[in-house]
């Protein structure tokens, strides 16, 4: 009777998409947490003379501030899209693999 080692290769091929899945849903909601936190911070601040101010700031204001959120998600100096990135894969890997202990 031959009975030959599992292969390595197998286990580690399958995580890879769920882990970009992960790791893009973390990024997206460190992003869209982020631009919220800046938009909050912006409420109070008046739009000035240094950018144009007037209604043309205000109404483009929010769109900057998804793009700073963007890139401060990308940058990943916060660290909340990794906490959300391992509780992802955690949740995706007790779903697809049936209920882990």
């Amino acid at each position: 009777m031959d009975i030959s080692p599992l292969s390595t290769t197998a286990p580690t091929a399958k995580p890879a998409a769920p882990n970009r899945a992960a790791e893009k849903a973390g990024q997206e909601f460190e992003a869209l947490m982020v631009g919220q936190m800046l938009e909050s911070m912006f409420a109070g601040v008046d739009t000035g003379s240094a950018f144009g101010g007037g209604q043309g700031e205000r109404t483009w204001r929010s769109f900057m501030l998804q793009e700073y959120g963007k890139a401060i998600a990308e940058a990943g100096t916060l660290g909340i899209g990794r906490m959300v990135e391992a509780d992802v894969a955690r949740l995706y890997g007790q779903t697809s693999e049936g209920t882990k202990g």
